[in-house]
């Protein structure tokens, strides 16, 4: 079991190091196997260890003295929901990324550095396994940081000033809940002697809410919630399928992720007061990015906003649990497969578009369903299991953390329950009316010398049909793994 751990771990790192010293094909057919192989690996320890706890702890640091080992892995029902994400998703977008980042790009040509981009792409991959098998805090700060850096490198990745900018800014916004995060451990440590995830439970409780909301400020620096969400629309500035993994199943997941890991080892010791600070942080951060879909003309801003929001629908429903709902607390951790596969198809969609058509703007898009007829399909189903309609993804997810809501009781769990059902309003109609315009609108007036719009070549396209397919299956599998947790 430990050499599968250790495999799991290795490979997309290994990989990453490989793969920036080979040319730019053989990197990219290098990409392909070794994320295959990684998700192999991480479906492979799924089903060896679930629904068990599986830990082993192999080093320390000696000049600390702990009462056990500091590194190692752990694996358990809610990492197990993260390895399915992080693998599957990041094998779907290498796959995309073959075609994607060629000549034959209307929006963005590429020509050179795919092998750059691969290891960046597999290290990120690589960082993010690490977070989600990480026995405890420290270790998951390393990863945690080393995720930073990635997405860095990959919003920079075309090196034009906006996107140098781009990257600049989300490394310090990021970074900056990585110092609060550090803090954090910092006090966990002197207090407890303990970076486990549940060392919050032996903090006193004035000191347990304000390391709590240390953690909570570097979860939403992470997940780009307000009023630190700012870096994140401008991330757009990344090739499309950076901002897929980025925006679907890495760097703002991990943000989450940590609050549901501190949630889940400590919700007996944290009090009301505390949830309901994250479920009034969330609502805001739902309502501010609504209210910014308004005011987008590039359909991969939009997504962003609507990542912002969604994001915030997650940490709602780890509020939820904190305030004594284990189903609302479920229907966060699901959301964040259900989101991620949406997530994932629509900026791929997008990505489509932009490759057939050089072009993001939505006042310059129209009539396309006609000539790239599986690029419309995906983009709706995208939208459907975004915005909660069954039998897709978001439905399930949305189900239970609107259950939840009344669950909690009183008059703020039946606002919540409101709030939740207007958002989901919304945002279905504002996406319809964006996907109806786009593909059913009047239709775009081409250049003489641009080819043929059509949908995109094999390895794009491959990727836009199984995640459509993930769409309508992930929920049966991912509420197998939440109704273990909690």
């Amino acid at each position: 079991m430990i050499t599968l751990f250790v495999i799991l771990l290795i490979l997309p790192i290994a990989g990453a190091l490989i793969a920036i010293l080979l040319s730019d094909k053989i990197s990219n057919r290098w990409a392909i196997l070794i994320a295959s192989l990684t998700a192999l690996a991480a479906l492979l320890l799924i089903f060896k260890t679930f629904p068990d706890k599986t830990e082993h702890l192999l080093a320390m640091l000696p000049w600390l003295s702990l009462p056990r080992k500091l590194f190692g892995f752990a694996i358990d029902p809610m990492s197990s929901l993260m390895l399915l994400v992080i693998t599957i998703i990041g094998f779907f977008v290498v796959l995309y990324s073959t075609e994607y980042l060629s000549s034959r790009n209307k929006d963005h040509p590429v020509t050179s550095g795919r092998n750059r981009y691969n290891f960046w792409m597999l290290l990120f991959i690589g960082s993010m396994v690490g977070i989600a098998v990480s026995p405890n805090l420290l270790q998951l700060f390393i990863f945690w940081e080393m995720t930073t850096l990635c997405s860095w490198a990959l919003i920079s990745y075309n090196r034009q000033d906006a996107a140098l900018k781009s990257g600049y800014k989300a490394l310090l916004m990021t970074y900056l809940g990585g110092i609060f995060f550090m803090i954090a451990l910092v006090i966990l440590f002197v207090e407890t002697n303990s970076f486990e995830f549940n060392a919050l439970n032996n903090l006193t409780p004035g000191l347990r809410t304000t390391v709590f909301i240390f953690f909570a400020i570097a979860a939403w620096a992470k997940a780009a919630q307000f009023p630190l969400y700012t870096w994140l629309p401008d991330a757009m500035a990344a090739p499309t399928p950076v901002s897929a993994y980025l925006h679907a199943a890495a760097m703002v997941k991990a943000g989450v992720y940590l609050l549901a890991r501190i949630v889940l080892a400590s919700h007996p010791t944290l009090t009301f007061g505390n949830g309901l600070l994250i479920a009034v942080m969330a609502m805001l951060t739902m309502f501010v990015g609504i209210f910014f879909y308004f005011f987008q003309d590039d359909l991969k801003r939009l997504l962003a906003f609507s990542t912002i929001t969604q994001l915030a629908f997650i940490l709602f429903g780890i509020s939820l649990g904190i305030m004594g709902s284990s189903v609302g607390f479920r229907g966060g951790v699901l959301h964040i497969a259900c989101h991620a596969v949406a997530k994932g198809l629509l900026f791929l969609s997008v990505g489509a578009i932009a490759y057939a058509t050089g072009t993001k703007s939505i006042k310059r898009l129209g009539g396309l369903a006609r000539n790239m007829p599986l690029t419309a399909v995906a983009f709706f189903i995208g939208v459907f299991s975004l915005t909660g309609i069954p039998p897709f993804s978001g439905f399930f997810s949305k189900f239970f953390i609107f259950t939840g809501s009344l669950s909690v009781g009183g008059g703020a769990g039946i606002l919540f329950a409101v709030l939740v059902i207007i958002e989901s309003l919304i945002c279905f109609g504002w996406f319809f009316w964006i996907g109806h315009k786009v593909f059913f609108g009047k239709p775009m007036a081409l250049n003489p010398q641009d080819n043929v719009v059509k949908d995109p070549p094999f390895a794009m396209s491959a990727a836009l049909v199984a995640l459509m397919i993930l769409c309508l299956i992930t929920p049966w599998v991912a509420i197998l793994i939440v109704n273990r947790i909690m």
